[in-house]
């Protein structure tokens, strides 16, 4: 799993966890990313500081894609 930093073209950051760099792309061309604040689709990687993973565990990722929420569950699953 690899973490990129999004932006959208309205300035809006975020996190998304990958399974891999084509991952990211598969998903951005085929529509499945979209920034959480405007639902804009055009997203592009930001520059980032590489993270350097000590052998943690990557997070479990919930329905929306995104690492489950605190406590377990997803914010963003529908009840």
């Amino acid at each position: 799993m690899i973490v990129f930093d999004l932006k959208c073209p309205q300035g809006h950051r975020f996190e998304e966890w990958f399974a891999s760099s084509d991952d990211f792309d598969s998903r951005r061309a085929g529509g499945q990313l979209h920034c959480p604040e405007c639902g804009d689709p055009h997203l592009e990687k930001a520059i980032m500081a590489p993270r350097v993973n000590g052998g943690a565990q990557a997070p479990a990722v919930g329905p929306c894609g995104q690492p489950v929420c605190a406590g377990g569950t997803c914010a963003f699953a529908e009840p």
